[in-house]
């Protein structure tokens, strides 16, 4: 008996799908492979034209880094090509974008615009346990099957408007420069030896120019430890200027208001924790003593009330060794650094914060 075998395609047309995909199971039939995919390709352009054949691409090692070149110069031509829209902000002068950047995120209604950070985070706290609070009761409440409490929506100024920032990339770096340039930001030191800073999340301190440093001041038997402020100025590499305001801290004011009350006869403890510090602050900076003069300047200070300025001016009078920045290299004044007028040594008094 002979064995007739089997017509798999016509004798005029094209192969059938049947002999295609027999051909095109394995996976090592590259060439097939291809030669069916362009007869799909060719199907999809025009299906009432019959196939026709199309000459398989010979694969060629290219050079990726010139391929990826050249896909990057094409999109770089394409996107030249297209038209550029600008937001309406980015079109003014950068004179006018900072005025305007200056009327959000500069702190208004005081002389001198100073951020605290103490008072920034104890509203957080407050808001934090007022929230576990009525969480915790909103629980029990549900026990008994009455209604949640539901706060208050109280609308509150914000101190600056920082949504600002999620404009675009160009207004967040703009306007985050002209935040860190023009306030000023108030930290306070309160568990020496340690100098760490308990500031809000987000703070750059690379970026910081104007810092308002408290130092709250506890009695010497607490105070007798070496502090090492080089790591602590470090933090601030574009630091300009620095207002520092020794305070006595509100637990330890009695104590430490007889221990430095007068600078000839303070403690050496004392004298020690001021003679480090002048010592280890960065040369170049524009640095003050004690609360400003000025009325109007409200400063917000945590301690109960800060050093007086006579025992401050005495202090710098004998400890400070900082020169001028020009070219003439002279000692800066007392004067420079300590708001003390006639008026001061007329009172006699602390400054209350």
């Amino acid at each position: 008996m002979v064995r007739i075998p089997r017509r798999t395609h016509s004798v005029s047309g094209p192969p059938s799908a049947h002999c295609v995909l027999k051909d095109v199971a394995c996976c090592c039939n590259m060439v097939k492979i291809q030669q069916f995919y362009m007869a799909m390709m060719a199907l999809r352009r025009n299906p009432r034209r019959k196939c026709k054949k199309e000459e398989t691409p010979i694969p060629v090692a290219q050079d990726h880094t010139d391929h990826w070149t050249s896909k990057r110069l094409l999109d770089a031509d394409t996107q030249r090509s297209e038209p550029v829209r600008l937001p309406r902000t980015v079109r003014l002068p950068r004179e006018v974008r900072d005025q305007v950047y200056a009327n959000l995120v500069v702190r208004r209604g005081r002389h001198i615009p100073i951020i605290e950070a103490k008072s920034i985070l104890r509203e957080q706290k407050k808001r934090t346990t007022a929230q576990r609070t009525r969480e915790r009761l909103n629980l029990k409440r549900a026990q008994t099957g009455r209604r949640p409490i539901t706060p208050r929506e109280a609308v509150a100024e914000p101190i600056v408007h920082l949504n600002v920032l999620q404009a675009s990339k160009l207004t967040n770096y703009e306007a985050s420069d002209c935040f860190y340039q023009q306030n000023w930001f108030a930290v306070s030191i309160d568990n020496f030896p340690a100098t760490t800073i308990e500031t809000p999340s987000g703070w750059d301190y690379g970026r910081i120019t104007k810092m308002q440093l408290e130092l709250q001041l506890k009695d010497a038997q607490r105070m007798n430890s070496y502090i090492d402020w080089i790591p602590f100025f470090a933090q601030f590499p574009a630091l300009r200027s620095l207002r520092i305001i020794p305070t006595f801290h509100s637990r330890y004011y009695d104590w430490a208001r007889s221990e430095l009350s007068d600078w000839n006869t303070a403690h050496y403890i004392f004298r020690a924790f001021f003679r480090e510090l002048l010592a280890t602050i960065p040369e170049g900076l524009v640095l003050k003593l004690g609360p400003s003069s000025d009325p109007e300047e409200n400063m917000k200070l945590e301690g109960k009330a800060s050093v007086h300025r006579r025992v401050l001016w005495d202090m710098y009078a004998e400890l400070g060794t900082r020169t001028d920045s020009g070219e003439s290299r002279d000692f800066v004044a007392v004067g420079q650094i300590v708001d003390y007028g006639p008026m001061d040594a007329m009172k006699g008094q602390d400054v209350v914060g």
